[in-house]
């Protein structure tokens, strides 16, 4: 169970472990330093320290962002706190040593009770038992300073950065959603998305979203053209958040498979919602599309048939074209073509309507935008 506000409160006991590093990202390296950390102490101060521009920022990971993934990976160990060391105004090393070991003090007496401790450093880098060493000297009764021994678990964060899906069972799950690679299937109606999202993810046993609007739909019992301002405000989210949890999800293994997003739903609402509404909208569809991370982008053409599943609205049909002219305009406006891979594949005497020419063609998509192997047929 988790205990409330755990990230407010302060480390219990006088005998106090404090364990330091960019976590770009949590490793089971780090882990396993950690465990030892809080097994071997009343409390463990988890100091998380950055700067902008960084190896975390430079792969997307922040200061700011892993103070939060590191909070949430232990969200449920009372005796662990995180903390964040901000780097940004400090003289370059070696010459911040001072102002950097200040700040480190000051988190520790923020973040513990007692005002009397027994410190002891777990360092990973000799640099730092030097510096640590020369400020708080082997004589003193309050600090300690301990070198892990990197032989015992040889990974490096350097490893992960370099080559994620091959270590990613040494990445934290929290932090996995940072690496995963994402496919993502865009497209009017009745062009086959839903089956080639599926099949695709199971092909590789992947985990993957469906269409959040025809759940949504079907639930509040209204058609396509009883779409209001608001039923696209919850579809909006409601992609987003299904999205989401399948990058989240613990079946997650590297990459995941998404039916439609944001940029689907703005395309809708681009062609189907008054001008008024549409523009209310607008800052929710901005703020969403940033957040959405993307590698491959999928777009089918509407070149099949459009069938009339019960749920569609045959009235749309017409408009397909329309559609797809519009969102490839919005692909391009959001500065996404590089990453997209058009499905117009149209078969052949075999394959009349080009399902398996389609699904083949994103195989060898998936491939070479996100370096995952999908094992197929040659025809």
């Amino acid at each position: 169970m988790i205990t409330n506000n755990i990230s407010k409160s302060k480390l219990t006991g006088k005998k106090i472990g404090v364990y330091f590093g960019t976590f770009a990202p949590l490793h089971a390296g780090h882990q396993q330093q950690i465990y030892k950390c809080a097994s071997l102490n009343d409390g463990v101060l988890l100091v998380v320290s950055g700067y902008d521009g960084d190896r975390g920022s430079q792969i997307g990971l922040p200061l700011e962002k892993r103070f939060r993934y590191l909070r949430e990976a232990f969200n449920d160990e009372e005796n662990i706190k995180v903390a964040m060391l901000n780097e940004n105004d400090i003289p370059a090393m070696p010459n911040g040593w001072d102002e950097w070991v200040a700040r480190l003090l000051d988190l520790i007496q923020q973040n513990t009770y007692e005002e009397v401790l027994s410190v002891t450093f777990y360092v990973g880098e000799t640099e730092y038992v030097v510096e640590l060493t020369n400020r708080f000297p082997a004589d003193s009764n309050h600090y300690a300073v301990e070198i892990a021994d990197r032989h015992d678990i040889e990974l490096s964060a350097t490893q992960i950065r370099e080559n994620p899906q091959e270590h990613w069972a040494d990445i934290n799950r929290v932090f996995r959603r940072n690496f995963s690679k994402v496919v993502t299937v865009m497209g009017s109606a009745s062009t086959g998305k839903t089956t080639l999202v599926r099949r695709l993810a199971r092909s590789i046993n992947a985990p993957f979203s469906e269409e959040y609007a025809r759940e949504y739909e079907e639930k509040s019992n209204i058609d396509d053209d009883e779409l209001r301002m608001d039923d696209y405000a919850r579809m909006i989210t409601g992609q987003y958040d299904a999205n989401s949890r399948e990058i989240n999800s613990a079946a997650n293994q590297g990459i995941v498979f998404l039916d439609t997003d944001a940029i689907v739903t703005r395309v809708y609402a681009k062609l189907y919602l008054s001008s008024s509404d549409f523009e209310q909208l607008e800052p929710l569809f901005q703020k969403t599309i940033a957040d959405e991370r993307m590698d491959l982008i999928l777009v089918i053409p509407p070149i099949t048939d459009y069938v009339d599943d019960g749920f569609r609205n045959m009235s749309w049909e017409d408009s397909r074209y329309e559609f797809h002219v519009e969102l490839m305009r919005q692909l391009e406006e959001f500065k996404l073509m590089d990453k997209v891979v058009v499905l117009d594949d149209e078969g052949d005497n075999r394959d009349k309507a080009g399902y398996l020419s389609r699904y083949h063609h994103a195989i060898d998509a998936v491939h070479e935008y996100t370096g995952v192997k999908i094992e197929r047929l040659k025809y």
